[in-house]
């Protein structure tokens, strides 16, 4: 056997040794052989991996322990991946879900007729009841006014409350006009957080896989060796 070793790093570069020393056929097997590089990526070690099996001819493979690391490495860390591509995959369904959840009860609020919004507020009959009420601009008013007593050391009045149904009728459609507003406020924001984890979703998977390529594409230390793949 010729005692000519090459260091490779991935098929193709053997292929371009066996072109440059013009071997091509199986009788100039002896004639190279050859050392895994430790750098190997984790993709080249499956490549190479695919052509690689036990056998007296062929070319001599010096260092197979690194790419039986290198294998074991690429397996884990892929499986790695895939689990943590689901978890973070699932703990976005589970910001979603409640989100979902809102949004739908918000949308079948929207749907209510005024006699399905419950009341809120004070009874019909006492609204804008409540303490007078003032604007003291200034001017003509000083900045800090004297508003607590009238002329005389009076108290200040009590303001009546509605006195025609039209004016209490009109009190209470704005309590359901604002009951709407409030839902559809909330609708807007939930479909906005929605829209956003969305997104997010689909920016950390394209981010996760991208980065998972590179990791397994670029050089490495990853299965120059044995190691505890457990976290």
């Amino acid at each position: 056997m010729a005692n000519n070793t090459r260091t490779v790093s991935s098929l193709d570069e053997v292929n371009v040794v066996l072109q440059e020393m013009g071997i091509n056929t199986i009788a100039g097997a002896d004639q190279v052989e050859f050392r895994l590089h430790e750098q190997t990526s984790l993709q080249n070690a499956m490549n190479l991996k695919a052509k690689v099996r036990p056998g007296r001819r062929g070319f001599k493979l010096l260092n197979p322990e690194l790419l039986e690391c290198k294998f074991k490495a690429m397996l884990k860390v892929q499986e790695s991946f895939e689990t943590m591509l689901e978890t973070c995959m699932a703990e976005c369904d589970l910001q979603m879900l409640p989100l979902e959840v809102q949004i739908a009860h918000l949308n079948q609020l929207l749907l209510s007729t005024d006699a399905q919004i419950a009341h809120v507020g004070p009874p019909r009959e006492e609204r804008n009841r409540g303490v007078q009420q003032n604007i003291y601009p200034n001017p003509p008013f000083p900045e800090d006014p004297s508003f607590g007593l009238a002329h005389g050391n009076l108290r200040v009045p009590y303001q009546p409350a509605f006195a025609t149904n039209e004016e209490m009728d009109a009190a209470i459609y704005r309590d359901k006009r604002a009951q709407r507003a409030f839902w559809r406020t909330n609708l807007r924001l939930l479909e906005i957080k929605k829209s956003v984890l969305e997104k997010k979703k689909i920016e950390l998977e394209r981010s996760l896989r991208a980065e998972f390529r590179q990791v397994i594409q670029e050089q490495s230390d990853l299965g120059v060796g044995y190691a505890n793949f457990t976290i």
